[in-house]
């Protein structure tokens, strides 16, 4: 066949080239050309800026808490209409 020079040589790339590639997809440079232009195109960042303080959280759960309380009553309240009315 190729002899062990083609062998050594095979061997090589087989190492080789998977490091290389590793090594320049995965370099700085790579990212900066390709990726980080289109990256907030595709990946905007959050329109709304989340709460990092406990208070800001707890007053956004309470708000959440009252919303949800004021759709259950509005449920409740359509459900029973419905029925009342069936009954009529």
């Amino acid at each position: 066949m190729g002899g062990p020079g083609l062998e050594v040589a095979k061997f090589a790339f087989y190492v080789f080239a998977p490091i290389g590639f590793m090594v320049y997809f995965g370099g700085p440079h790579f990212y900066e050309r390709f990726v980080a232009p289109d990256l907030y195109k595709f990946n905007p960042p959050p329109k709304q800026k989340l709460p990092t303080e406990m208070a800001e959280i707890l007053k956004l759960n309470e708000e959440d808490r009252k919303m949800r309380m004021e759709r259950r009553l509005a449920r409740e309240k359509a459900l029973k209409e419905m029925q009342e009315a069936e009954q009529k």
